[in-house]
């Protein structure tokens, strides 16, 4: 079993081979093999004695215990026994001398070896042992093998001495093995016996790569690879018993791995065993070899371990020291042993599993008590809540004064940096551990807070139970104000008003809390503010408030303003530092990222989202990421990205809906609606017009996208009428609540091509024109978006400036499903005034739908549908036109050719350059070129010269 460890120690076995043939010769040795705990001794002690039994000698062997240490001759005990155990008969009867001399004694002795008393002169019992011994090896020699000395009681190391300082003419080898001793000093007479001069010492080092190499050899069918070897060298420390449940480890995991798979062919062999490349995962039987190695280090071993599993991160010697009550010097000694074999990471075990099994073999009782010392030693010391907070977790409730505030600082920290779990159980113990009804109130709030964000859709009844609480002024403050804040989310608006209207008063205390409920309910619940009795007072956010706050001013701003810089500036401003951001200031960036879309700034958001989207990736905050992830399909959508906005909208609405609908799962819905209507995926729409919104909804924003987007698909699927009323709806409350901005929700624009499915252009003209005379914003996507409604109003003749400004603006700000619906209606223009443009405009806006996957707006654009003369205009009608203008593209360089491809593909010179990894200046320089060597003026020309087998292939 130990063959590996014996190669290993072959150098030393070999000498103590020497000792034992000079000790045969009638020169006793002395001799100890040393080394830290389960580092092998044992082992070579046992190869040891069974070669001196097989060369002849007799071998008298003892294991010492710790448990006997202080039992006086305990060990000589063993020794007489054992010397019993060589007579004719075996071992000699246990009733005392008479009985031994009945049965006879042993060959050659003229002294019954029988154990000595306590009583007993200890001069006596040395002499009276060396006699026994020296008749022995009168007749051959002997070896005396003593496992573990330094747990041998003093007494027989008395005799032990005795014999060492006689050895000269004896043929008798005294080897023992030495342990560390840690807990306690050793007796004065063992430094004497293991330090003579005449003894050789043999220390053993932790196993070589060598070494674990051949052990594992040993113990496998073939070899894994060396970095795999190198791997359970490094987590064993080179310590044999570890390395022995690490090889275990690796056969089980890959004895998994190779049922799993087909069985090797025959003559592979033993070379199929597989072999993993990655790090070996550690398992209980990797623990309980650590378990095993602790307790053969003793109970304090054990005792520092446990302590050391549940301080973890936070443990120093200090607190080691004073939860363990060991002393800072015999702390040191076993730290260093602990470290020895890799299990520390600085001041803590380094594996969780090992922390685990620690853990898990202590009973009850001792974990509750340790874990409730561990908490007031970290609580007295200055640790942080969340420290102290998760050993109260393994206790239970505790009334003490201290135990209550560290709880609740420990979830509201835990709250901020998203570990809405941890939050949530400190919370639940907190709500136990409160003394009054103030306290459990005042928990239950901020559990209700945590909760929100754990599970959004479903924590309506946690802010509708506190409403009574609020209202008899139990629960006050800013803790009340987001009870209210949370029932507007739910749309509970009479519970929410009731609360309102309670706490708005000119407390200077709450002014901040008032303000910012304010501008949520400007925002997010317009239709609310008029059902209050009384107004909430308008006051000025100050430079340092909350972020939170700063991004709800700057959305209602955008939505009262448009475009406004100050508004632009605060959503900018919540964005800076983005990095290390904690859970609380995620609130905030939902509603800035929503000013930015208001204000038709969609770039910026977009590219501000997706840092945040990577960012959020570390955070365990549902509730945030959902509606970050809601405005995301936001942006997707105003981008012309119709998947991704589906993409997202679907995961923002599976994690926010629940049994009530909200303010941000109808936002969800709504932009489900609108991409899946852009898509021409009608049926995807109507399926989540299924249910039926509570009239609620008609006081939010998020109601207002809901009736634009039923709009659409009331216009897409011909209900032109149910279209109108939604779209004048919608108008209606815009109005009404003054955020009246095409950004939000374009509903004159829905009313007027509406108004045009029903021929009725005047009606739709006065609209468009009404939306283009409102003061300029700075809403270039909106403005885009009103020019296209204005041509449809007008004469063909008069539309192609019209939508090629139209064109302009939208590309320009990266509206690109509402451009390339320009581009369409542009071709439809071209083709009524037999324009050869008409052919590859209508080519470029099929591109562009197709990028946007809008499939009914790529039906409306099919070559198929153009008139011969145009669509020959641009192919020549023969497979030799389209290979003329193949080979005009095969005269430009490799790099102006993909900007030429790019370019006639309906791109925008933006976009080429960021698919290509180069610069705005650059496509412009290559374009230059392209139309220099095509022999074309600018990208209408270069559209027309390119190949046009069908939109598809280019």
């Amino acid at each position: 079993m130990f063959q590996a460890v014996l190669r290993e120690r072959s150098k030393i076995l070999e000498q103590l081979d020497d000792l034992l043939i000079q000790s045969s010769r009638g020169s006793g040795v002395i001799a100890t093999i040393s080394g830290s705990t389960a580092v092998g001794k044992t082992t070579l002690f046992h190869a040891l004695t069974e070669r001196a039994t097989s060369a002849g000698a007799m071998v008298l062997s003892v294991v010492s215990s710790p448990d006997e240490r202080h039992v006086p001759y305990s060990a000589l005990a063993q020794l007489m026994h054992s010397i019993n155990a060589h007579s004719p008969g075996g071992e000699a009867p246990h009733g005392g001398a008479a009985s031994t001399a009945r049965r006879g004694r042993p060959t050659g002795l003229t002294i019954v070896p029988t154990p000595p008393q306590t009583a007993d002169d200890p001069l006596t019992v040395a002499r009276q042992t060396h006699r026994i011994v020296a008749q022995l090896s009168a007749r051959r020699p002997v070896l005396i093998a003593v496992d573990d000395i330094q747990h041998t009681d003093p007494e027989t190391l008395s005799c032990l001495r005795y014999l060492a300082q006689r050895l000269s003419q004896l043929p008798l080898a005294l080897v023992f093995t030495h342990g560390i001793s840690v807990d306690e000093p050793p007796p004065p007479v063992l430094h004497d016996l293991l330090y003579r001069t005449s003894a050789r010492h043999f220390h053993l080092e932790p196993f070589s790569p060598l070494g674990i190499r051949e052990l594992v050899a040993s113990r496998l069918p073939a070899l894994p690879s060396n970095r795999m070897i190198l791997e359970i060298h490094r987590l064993s420390g080179g310590n044999p018993l570890l390395a022995e449940g690490l090889i275990e480890e690796y056969r089980q995991q890959a004895a998994a791995e190779a049922a799993a798979e087909p069985a090797p062919a025959e003559d592979e062999g033993l070379d199929a065993w597989p072999v993993r490349e990655e790090e070996l995962s550690t398992g209980p039987v990797f623990h309980q070899a650590i378990l095993a190695y602790l307790h053969r280090l003793g109970p304090r071993a054990i005792r520092l371990a446990q302590c050391l599993a549940l301080l973890d991160e936070e443990a120093t010697p200090v607190l080691l020291s004073r939860l363990s009550g060991i002393d800072t010097e015999l702390l040191k000694r076993y730290t260093r042993l602990f470290d020895g074999i890799g299990a520390l990471d600085g001041s803590r075990l380094r594996q969780a599993g090992v922390r685990q099994a620690v853990i898990g073999e202590m009973p009850h009782d001792r974990v509750t008590h340790l874990r409730y010392r561990a908490a007031r030693l970290l609580y007295d010391n200055g640790a942080p809540p969340q420290s102290v907070a998760v050993h109260l977790i393994g206790i239970g409730p505790l009334y003490e004064e201290w135990v209550l505030p560290v709880l609740r600082a420990a979830a509201a920290q835990s709250l901020e940096d998203g570990a809405l779990p941890q939050a949530i159980r400190y919370l639940e113990l907190a709500r136990e551990c409160s003394a009054d009804e103030t306290q459990r109130l005042s928990v239950k709030s901020q559990y209700a807070y945590g909760q929100w964000q754990l599970n959004p859709a479903d924590s309506a009844l946690h802010f509708l139970g506190l409403k009574d609480s609020i209202l008899e002024g139990k629960l006050t403050g800013d803790e009340a104000w987001w009870i209210a804040e949370g029932m507007l989310f739910h749309l509970s608006f009479d519970e929410a008003v009731d609360v309102v209207d309670h706490l708005n008063d000119s407390d200077e205390e709450t002014a901040t809390a008032l303000h910012s409920t304010r501008m949520l309910m400007v925002s997010e619940v317009p239709g609310v503010l008029d059902r209050l009795s009384r107004p909430l007072l308008a006051t000025t956010a100050p430079a340092t408030s909350h972020s939170e706050l700063r991004a709800r001013h700057a959305l209602a701003l955008v939505l009262e303003r448009g475009a406004d810089e100050y508004a632009i500036a605060l959503a900018d401003q919540v964005f800076q530092g983005t990095s290390d951001r904690p859970t609380s200031k995620l609130s905030g960036l939902p509603k800035a990222l929503l000013a930015l879309c208001y204000a038709d700034r969609i770039d910026a958001a977009d590219k501000w989202y997706e840092l945040l989207a990577a960012d959020a990736g570390n955070s365990d905050a549902p509730g945030w990421r959902a509606q970050g992830e809601c405005v995301g399909a936001l942006i997707a959508l105003r981008r012309g990205r119709l998947a991704d906005a589906v993409r997202r909208a679907e995961t923002a609405y599976a994690r926010l809906s629940g049994p009530k609908w909200n303010v941000s799962s109808a936002l969800a819905l709504a932009i489900l609606i609108e991409a899946h209507t852009a898509r021409g995926d009608h049926a995807a729409a109507a399926s989540y017009l299924v249910p039926e919104p509570p009239p609620a909804l008609f006081l939010t924003r998020a109601g207002l996208h809901y009736l634009y987007a039923r709009g659409r698909h009331h216009l897409a699927t011909g209900n032109t009428y149910l279209a109108l009323t939604d779209f004048q709806e919608c108008g209606l409350l815009m109005r009404r609540w003054n955020i009246d901005t095409p950004a939000l929700a374009p509903w004159r624009l829905g009313e007027a091509e509406a108004w045009l499915r029903l021929g009725e252009k005047e009606r739709a003209a006065r609209l468009v024109e009404e939306q283009l005379a409102r003061p300029d914003t700075g809403l270039t996507r909106s403005r885009g978006m009103a020019l296209h409604a204005l041509a449809l109003t007008q004469a063909t003749a008069k539309q192609l400036p019209v939508l090629r400004e139209a064109f302009r603006l939208l590309e320009g700000c990266g509206a690109r499903y509402e451009a390339a619906a320009v581009l369409a209606d542009l071709s439809r223009a071209y083709q009524r005034l037999g324009d050869k443009r008409a052919r590859p405009t209508a080519r470029r806006a099929w591109r562009l739908a197709k990028a946007c996957q809008a499939e009914s707006l790529c039906q409306s654009l099919l070559p198929t549908s153009a008139p011969q003369k145009v669509a020959a205009r641009g192919s020549g009608g023969s497979r030799e036109g389209d290979r003329a203008g193949q080979d005009g593209f095969d005269g430009l360089s490799e790099s102006e050719r993909r900007v030429a491809v790019l370019a006639t593909q309906g791109y925008a010179n933006r976009e080429i350059a960021e698919k290509l990894f180069i610069t705005v200046s650059t496509v412009e320089q290559h374009l230059t070129r392209v139309y220099r060597k095509l022999g074309v003026r600018n990208r209408e020309q270069l559209l027309q010269s390119a190949p046009a087998v069908s939109y598809e292939s280019a």
